[in-house]
């Protein structure tokens, strides 16, 4: 009884501690674009970062393990999150969990990965977005969720990509430093923003279930061991 109380405070104190490391490289590396960037790829000084995916992502991944922090202390070790929280943890998870994803396949070959991953870039496209997916996907903390939550987790991705092809159908391209496409997904022309979108709205979703079905998985692996 005493070993598994023991064992059960080791868990609590790692989730813990890792829920303050997501906050410290999401929003953390955000506020330091925010006060230095403007001189890297994908990169704008002050409020104009908060036109990025990637920003925005990690700042709703961090704000989420803020929540997640502050009622694990109130909890305690033995409690569940409530399902709202649970549901803003995945939405967070599935929106940088596509962050690393984009950069990865799309963004980095065209270019380059290693101005992607240089300075605060490393942590809000890769070192954030596994930390907030490891923590969803191994946290002992939420509850059993229903698959049509994956349709929540989607919703931020729908949200940005409205305003995002929303403003270029509205204002057009742009060129240069005043590019209204600074991810590059009008390069076949206006008409295909519509058709982009969809696309990656798919795989959003595609991804979003594929992390519930894995975390099922995980979790059901460890119960396979305990007994």
């Amino acid at each position: 009884m005493m070993a598994r109380r023991l064992e059960r405070k080791g868990i609590y104190m790692v989730h813990l501690i890792l829920e303050i490391l997501i906050i410290f490289t999401t929003i953390g590396s955000w506020v330091r674009m925010f006060r230095r960037g403007g001189d890297r790829v994908l990169s704008q000084r002050g409020l104009a970062s908060l036109k990025y995916y990637t920003c925005l992502s990690n700042i709703f991944a961090g704000l989420v393990s803020g929540m997640t922090v502050f009622c694990l202390l109130v909890t305690g070790t033995r409690a569940l999150l409530p399902m709202w929280l649970v549901l803003l943890k995945y939405s967070a998870a599935a929106s940088v969990c596509l962050t690393f994803c984009v950069v990865m396949v799309f963004l980095g070959p065209r270019m380059g990965y290693k101005p992607l991953f240089a300075h605060e870039q490393l942590c809000l496209h890769a070192v954030g977005p596994l930390l907030a997916v490891f923590s969803f996907l191994s946290s002992p903390f939420i509850p059993e969720m229903k698959s049509s939550a994956s349709i929540i987790a989607v919703i931020p991705t729908l949200l940005y990509g409205i305003g995002y092809a929303g403003n270029i159908l509205k204002n057009g391209i742009g060129e240069g430093e005043n590019t209204n496409d600074w991810y590059g997904f009008a390069v076949g022309g206006v008409k295909f923003i519509p058709v982009v979108f969809a696309i990656i709205l798919a795989v959003a979703w595609g991804m979003a279930a594929g992390m519930l079905a894995l975390r099922g998985l995980i979790l059901h692996s460890a119960i396979l061991i305990c007994l």
